[in-house]
């Protein structure tokens, strides 16, 4: 295969690196304001063991990264979500998350050290899932079962994984009302069409073979099997708990001092103008060490500066480092195996099926009662209102 770098297959797929950028600094700004723990990176790049948080990256920042809008919203619209359609090739995904990696901590700088969107208690009251104290006793509010930083049906629905035969088993619909119930039965994966197998006895008679149950994407309702529904949720507050765990000595460096970087940054920007140097210079060196693509070469090792630099890209001109080029190849891999077993088309089935089913159709009236009756509620209700407006007409007259 070929070898590309990031930023080839970025002109290539029409990733919007700024619309990336827009929508984290929405997610830091909503998460400092609701005194929400901001989600620890790695949870957003596992569907099958966080898949409501995968919604929130999905939504968020894939979608963010295209540019032709109109074909994401074909996609889940056309046919009501049951079309062909797909949302963009695995390796345009592979980019999507790399980019997130690369800059998210840097993106969570950029909006904490903006002194005329963020205050300095908002800065003090920042948490992230990294915290030792958040992640070994997680609250009972998670940025994916928010209704204010995400879409996604949270109160009353998980998202599960399992074999194809786990869909009848959690099927339901959404409550809107405590003592309302309905049996909507769905799941988004189908099975693929392929001729069923011959399978002979021992005889040599024909046998109907067992039917092979796929693994998908299903949608597991309170209202509808609440044990289930709760033992979705605390395994995936186990599961962040223990992901945190695994990858927080990774990111050590950059979380110990990082909220004194935002205030000394946020100091420096309320003395010195942008325009001047030292200016420019704290604000790129805080940056340079909130990176997480960092290679060894490019450390200072006993006080001599051993910095090795990559040739420069002939197309853009730009470097990469070798980190960030093997996290890309590693995380396109992964992709393709998903598109290969067809994880990723059931992934974006039970995403188109969600917004068909919840967030595109308008929410039940409270008054669910037939316009003719309606009216004729209204009409006696006036007629009422009538009368006894001539009723007190009458008794203050003779008052």
């Amino acid at each position: 295969m070929k070898q590309q770098t990031v930023s080839t297959i970025s002109q290539q797929h029409g990733v919007c690196v700024c619309a990336c950028v827009c929508t984290n600094e929405e997610l830091v700004h909503d998460c400092s304001v609701n005194k929400i723990p901001f989600p620890a990176l790695e949870t957003f790049e596992d569907r099958k063991m966080f898949p409501k948080r995968y919604f929130l990256f999905f939504d968020l920042f894939v979608r963010a990264g295209r540019h032709n809008r109109e074909l994401w919203k074909k996609a889940i619209k056309e046919n009501n979500g049951q079309n062909d359609k797909r949302f963009g090739p695995a390796i345009f995904e592979a980019h999507v998350r790399t980019t997130v990696r690369e800059n998210y901590f840097k993106w969570i700088f950029q909006q904490l050290s903006d002194i005329h969107d963020v205050n300095d208690q908002d800065v003090e009251d920042f948490k992230m899932e990294y915290d030792e104290r958040i992640y070994t006793d997680l609250p009972r509010k998670l940025v994916c079962t928010h209704k204010e930083l995400t879409r996604f049906p949270f109160k009353n629905c998980e998202i599960g994984y399992g074999e194809n035969g786990a869909c009848d088993f959690g099927t339901g619909t959404e409550e809107v009302h405590e003592d309302f119930d309905d049996n909507d039965s769905f799941c988004s994966a189908k099975a693929n069409d392929e001729p069923t197998p011959r399978v002979l006895n021992r005889v040599g008679q024909t046998v109907s073979p067992e039917p092979v149950k796929e693994k998908c994407f299903f949608l597991v309702y309170r209202n509808v099997d609440d044990k289930h529904f709760d033992k979705i949720r605390e395994q995936q507050r186990k599961d962040i708990k223990r992901t945190i765990e695994k990858t927080i000595e990774q990111h050590g460096n950059v979380l110990q001092n990082f909220k004194e970087t935002v205030m000394r940054i946020r100091q420096v920007k309320k003395t010195l103008p942008d325009t001047d140097p030292r200016y420019k210079l704290a604000v790129a060196e805080a940056k340079r060490e909130l990176r997480l693509f960092k290679d060894p070469y490019e450390e200072d090792m006993a006080g001599q500066t051993l910095r090795k630099r990559r040739k420069k890209s002939i197309e853009n001109q730009t470097r990469y480092s070798d980190s960030k080029i093997a996290y890309f190849a590693e995380a396109n891999e992964t992709m393709k195996q998903e598109e290969k077993s067809g994880l990723r088309q059931s992934w974006e089935n039970i995403y188109k099926e969600i917004w068909n089913k919840h967030l595109l159709l308008p929410k039940n009236p409270v008054i669910n009662i037939p316009m003719p009756q309606l009216t004729s509620m209204v009409r006696d209700m006036q007629d009422d209102v009538n009368q006894l407006l001539a009723d007190c007409a009458e008794m203050v007259e003779e008052v």
